[in-house]
């Protein structure tokens, strides 16, 4: 989903880039851009020990003027100006790219749609904007197609089935989340830095959503006398495990589904949580089969949300006491 989410942002990017297509700088136009003569300067841009400055002109030309290489190559000389089309073409690439991040994973529907529903907005806002009808027949036969193309997409995110692909029973079916703490001896990498940078911070509970492709590979790899949730904890923990590993020589690093108090070896301490609400919500809660007692994980944003991990910002121990 953070992959969906980063392309989100850059169809915003490119809908708002319509209104400012007639200032864009163009390398091409600017004389003082390639002539050494009159920019002295030129010379000493880039890094010394890279490609210099033809490494910098050139990329600036590649961005600001995709087809302006080409075009020179091919001995064209009227040169490219990006357009209200060509956006439209970079638009129709992004939202292709927001719908295969968000089908590598069953559950984010609703954020599909929504994202999809707010470019949907942007993009109907641009095409009746009274300020914008200087726009040519072309360029608004392309918003429509990106506007057309946007709801081909939601259309296909409205009738998906969450969890079609499963041949499981139902839990397996819906959505999972688990806990994840990282406690025990602390490894070389949290020594120098607290986190991993996106992931986790030692000794915080994170809730996370699991993955469509680890619940394909716990359903694949299940043991005949393990629970569903035990087999999702051990596949969800072990690319963890043998992503510290790779960085720490020790290979006292272990997969655990309870806190334990030893200082000798690294824990990573993996445990299936619950919504408390069916639909989206920020608490989740563990039952403790020992003593009943319930722990409740409260974080900042519903799930589902495009971010996949989010810490929890307060944990309460809640003691459930017996009724006669």
């Amino acid at each position: 989903a953070e992959v969906a989410e980063s392309s989100i942002l850059c169809a915003h990017s490119l809908i708002k880039s319509l209104d400012h297509l007639p200032n864009l700088w163009r390398p091409s136009r600017f004389d003082l851009w390639s002539d050494y003569r009159r920019s002295p300067w030129l010379s000493s841009v880039g890094l010394p020990d890279g490609p210099g400055n033809i490494g910098v002109t050139e990329f600036a030309d590649a961005f600001f003027e995709p087809n302006i290489l080409n075009q020179q190559r091919k001995g064209i000389t009227v040169q490219h100006r990006l357009s209200v089309e060509d956006v439209c073409s970079m638009l129709i690439r992004v939202v292709n790219q927001i719908e295969a991040a968000y089908a590598e994973e069953d559950g984010p529907e609703d954020l599909a749609c929504s994202q999809l529903e707010e470019l949907l907005s942007m993009i109907t806002a641009s095409i009746n904007d009274e300020s914008k009808k200087k726009y040519h027949a072309e360029a608004r036969t392309a918003l429509r197609r990106v506007r057309a193309y946007i709801c081909s997409k939601l259309a296909i995110f409205s009738e998906r089935d969450v969890g079609k692909g499963f041949a499981m029973n139902r839990d397996a079916a819906a959505q999972m989340y688990v806990r994840v703490v990282l406690h025990g001896n602390k490894p070389q990498r949290f020594k120098e830095s607290t986190t991993i940078p996106t992931f986790f911070e030692w000794k915080m509970p994170s809730i996370c959503r699991v993955p469509k492709s680890t619940l394909m590979a716990a359903r694949n790899t299940k043991h005949r006398n393990e629970s569903w949730e035990d087999c999702i904890c051990r596949t969800f923990a072990k690319p963890l495990v043998e992503a510290l590993k790779s960085e720490d020589a020790s290979p006292s690093i272990v997969a655990t589904d309870q806190t334990t108090t030893d200082e000798t070896k690294t824990y990573i301490s993996v445990m299936v949580v619950h919504k408390k609400n069916a639909m989206r919500s920020r608490k989740f809660f563990v039952r403790h089969d020992h003593d009943g007692s319930i722990t409740e994980y409260t974080v900042a944003h519903k799930f589902p949300h495009a971010l996949s991990r989010q810490r929890s910002l307060i944990t309460s121990e809640i003691k459930v006491t017996g009724q006669k």
